[in-house]
């Protein structure tokens, strides 16, 4: 298995994003999007399984976030994360020489909103999506975000107060090796402003809901941000999904329960082969 970190540049935004080949003929291609508090590197666990099962893998950390580019205006619309995304999707199909090829659309937390976006703006392109912790709406103070700004200031630029909020929403403790790829990229200059934005855009959930492709929710039952409104948000857009819970999982199942996670994902891309 071969791993190799790239950039491609929108509107004068690098995107960073990882593409793993796999290990056995190349069956099929699966995108991994990060939401905002991990990176390509928390979805490492999976990196196997999915290579075995001849997956070739793109693992994209979101605009403004992890190693992609933050200053600036940085978009956080669905709509043209989206499209940023596919730009991405197409380059590694021209690489490989197979246009218009299907993709299964994994996604994390607030990423899955894009998720769904892009499923919806290229259903033909699409052969299933996959929501882990899909966190599609969040409520915020209407301050105009100046508390969020100061719970940013005193959380993520302290160490301890970050290790707490993370394994507060994990339900478990993490190695120190984790947090720090989880709180580094929030620390560079414009990182802030970008968050909050992401969070101005997440406070609205999306209007359109699944389209017609397989799809699959998984989430923890002790994941503290899928209270009963985030479970009702995710069967109004996923009526039809198949959905499954980790009973002692909280937000980070690809770390704390990457077995689990591994397991659900290989019986769905063979189902779906």
């Amino acid at each position: 298995m071969t791993e190799e970190s790239q950039y491609l540049t929108f509107m004068g935004i690098r995107v960073h994003f990882t593409v793993a080949q796999p290990e056995t003929a190349l069956k099929n291609r699966v995108l991994l999007l990060c939401s905002p508090l991990i990176t390509t590197f928390h979805w490492r666990k999976l990196i196997p399984e999915l290579s075995q099962l001849g997956c070739l893998t793109v693992m994209v950390d979101l605009p403004g976030f992890g190693r992609s580019d933050c200053t600036g205006e940085v978009p956080q619309d669905h709509d043209l994360r989206a499209s940023m995304l596919w730009g991405i999707l197409d380059d590694v199909d021209s690489a490989t020489q197979s246009p218009l090829s299907l993709w299964h659309l994994i996604g994390h937390g607030s990423a899955c909103s894009t998720i769904l976006r892009m499923a919806n703006q290229y259903p033909d392109s699409t052969k299933s999506q996959v929501h882990i912790s899909p966190t599609f709406s969040l409520e915020l103070p209407d301050d105009r975000g100046q508390s969020m700004r100061r719970w940013y200031d005193v959380t993520v630029r302290s160490e301890a107060r970050f290790r707490d909020l993370i394994e507060h929403y994990s339900g478990y403790p993490l190695d120190d090796y984790i947090l720090d790829r989880m709180r580094r990229p929030l620390m560079r200059p414009g990182a802030r402003e970008n968050f909050l934005r992401m969070l101005r855009h997440a406070s609205h959930p999306p209007q359109e809901g699944m389209g017609f492709c397989p799809t699959m929710a998984l989430w923890g039952g002790r994941d503290l941000l899928m209270d009963q409104r985030s479970v009702e948000e995710v069967r109004r857009l996923l009526p039809d999904a198949e959905m499954h819970v980790l009973k002692s999982a909280g937000h980070f199942p690809m770390e704390t329960h990457s077995k689990a996670i591994r397991d659900y994902l290989r019986g769905w891309i063979r189902y779906n082969d």
